[in-house]
C-alpha cells in the first residue's frame, strides 16, 4: 500500500510475511571400502602373414587360457570378450605400401570374486597364452549400503557447515533443514591403494573403492 506521498508501508495486521532468511550449504560424505570384485582385462595378440593363420593361432591360445582359468576356479560366465579385432599390417618401401601380414587381438574381461586371487589370474593367463594386460577395475558387488552411509555423512557435513556459518554470524539457526536435495557427483573420488598379501604370483596392489554422496541443504535462521 502507498500513502499520498507515494511511500510504501504495511498495515499493522498485514498478511504479508517478511522474507525468509536462509543459509544454503552443500554437504559431502566420502568413505573408502575394500573391493570384493575385480575386473581383469587380459588378452592375446597374434601375428602372421596369413589372416587365417593369425586367427587360428589366436583361437588356440585363447581356448587354452580359458580352460586354465576354469581349472583354478574361474567360472565360464565370468569370462567375457571385451573386444576382438583383425588388423592388416603394412610396411613402406620406396614409397610403396606393401601388405606384410595380419594382427589378431582378442581381449577378455575376467570377473574375479576374490581380490587376493588377481595375481594368480595373471600368472595362469600368461603361462597359457595371454600376452596383453590392460586396466584393472576394482568394484563392489553391492554399492548401495555403502552409498547410504556416505549420504548420511553428507547430511551431517551440511549441518556442521550451517552451524559454523550461523555461529560466526551469531544467527539463531534452526538445526533441521527446511529443504534438502541429493546431488549427483560427476567425478568419483580417486582410489586409495591397499597392499595385498605377497605370494608367488605377480604382486598386485589393490585399491579401495571410494564412494561419495552430496546434498544441497537449506537452513532457516
Amino acid at each position: 500500500m502507498h500513502d499520498v506521498w507515494g511511500h510504501s508501508y504495511y498495515p499493522q495486521h498485514s498478511s504479508v510475511s517478511p522474507p525468509t532468511r536462509t543459509i544454503a550449504v552443500t554437504g559431502q560424505g566420502t568413505l573408502y571400502v575394500k573391493p570384493d570384485t575385480v575386473i581383469v582385462t587380459i588378452g592375446i595378440r597374434t601375428e602372421h602373414t596369413s589372416a587365417l593363420e593369425a586367427l587360428t593361432e589366436n583361437a588356440k591360445r585363447a581356448n587354452a587360457m580359458i580352460q586354465a582359468l576354469q581349472t583354478i576356479g574361474i567360472r565360464h560366465e565370468d569370462i567375457d570378450t571385451s573386444s576382438f579385432s583383425i588388423y592388416p599390417k603394412y610396411t613402406y618401401t620406396n614409397q610403396t605400401v606393401i601388405l606384410v601380414g595380419y594382427e589378431v587381438e582378442h581381449m577378455f574381461d575376467i570377473t574375479v570374486k576374490d581380490v587376493k586371487n588377481v595375481g594368480a589370474i595373471y600368472e595362469t593367463a600368461v603361462v597359457n597364452g595371454a600376452n596383453i594386460a590392460r586396466q584393472l577395475q576394482f568394484k563392489l558387488a553391492n554399492e548401495q549400503p555403502h552409498y547410504q552411509q556416505a549420504l548420511a555423512m553428507a547430511v551431517k557435513n551440511a549441518q556442521e557447515k550451517a552451524r559454523v556459518l550461523a555461529r560466526t554470524l551469531q544467527l539463531p539457526l534452526h538445526d533441521v533443514p527446511v529443504e534438502i536435495k541429493e546431488q549427483s557427483h560427476p567425478f568419483p573420488p580417486p582410489p586409495r591403494p591397499m597392499v595385498l598379501a605377497e605370494g608367488a604370483a605377480p604382486p598386485i596392489q589393490s585399491q579401495e573403492v571410494g564412494i561419495t554422496a552430496m546434498v544441497h541443504a537449506l537452513f532457516v535462521y
